[in-house]
């Protein structure tokens, strides 16, 4: 008796230190429905099928920007960079995770379900958060606190896993740049530079320092063109 009930403790244990860790207040771990060009639980599901049976050696996470990018599982989605996608990935077993219009919570909710289940990737690449601030119009500190609380779980996930955390890019409205800087500046200091590591891709799409994307590197001043 006393050894089963050593063995159930043992069982419950990542359950229990899972319910233990306190989210902040702002996180709402949760499926979406704000983007009409594909289905949300399909692609949730594609994911999970993929994991199954491919175990990728890089994976994404991210929203409509990285979605739009390329790579697997394909939807109806638009791809519009897979030229720079295949020279860079194309020898290499990646996933793309990247969900239109997702949340930071979002994103929680569908690792919390098993998207990340079963697969050990070298290097887990997470850029999200633009919605938060340009869509929900969440606070920078509510932003960095909500992917603190993603990137803890991801570690949980995958711990052998590199995490390479990306700034959230520049957009078109002028009201959002001080957010997005004061929000990177947040996110830089998540990086141990052991396990989590921080860098800002968006210095070089920008015009000059006017945390605007180049005109060149977007289709409509959030999503990347092909050039971007």
């Amino acid at each position: 008796m006393k050894k089963l009930l050593l063995c159930l403790l043992f069982l419950l244990m990542p359950v229990v230190s899972e319910a233990a860790e306190s989210l902040p207040p702002t996180l709402k771990p949760e499926a979406q429905h704000r983007d009409h060009a594909y289905t949300w639980e399909t692609r949730h599901e594609a994911v999970k099928e993929r994991h199954r049976n491919v175990k990728p050696e890089y994976v994404f996470i991210g929203d409509s920007i990285t979605h739009h990018w390329a790579g697997e599982p394909v939807d109806g989605f638009g791809q519009y960079g897979k030229d720079s996608w295949f020279r860079l990935f194309g020898p290499h077993a990646v996933t793309n995770m990247g969900f239109g219009f997702d949340y930071v919570d979002n994103a929680y909710y569908r690792i919390q379900q098993g998207e990340l289940d079963g697969i050990s990737p070298r290097v887990i690449i997470l850029m999200i958060g633009t919605n938060n601030l340009g869509h929900r119009k969440d606070t920078p500190g509510a932003c960095a606190a909500n992917t603190k609380a993603l990137i803890s779980l991801i570690r949980r996930k995958c711990p052998s896993s590199k995490i390479l955390l990306l700034g959230i890019l520049p957009r078109k409205e002028k009201d959002l740049i001080d957010a997005i800087r004061e929000t990177n500046k947040q996110l830089s200091r998540l990086a141990d530079k052991r396990h989590v590591f921080f860098s800002n891709p968006g210095l070089v799409l920008q015009e000059g320092n006017s945390g605007a994307l180049r005109k060149a590197c977007t289709m409509d001043g959030i999503h990347l063109s092909s050039t971007g």
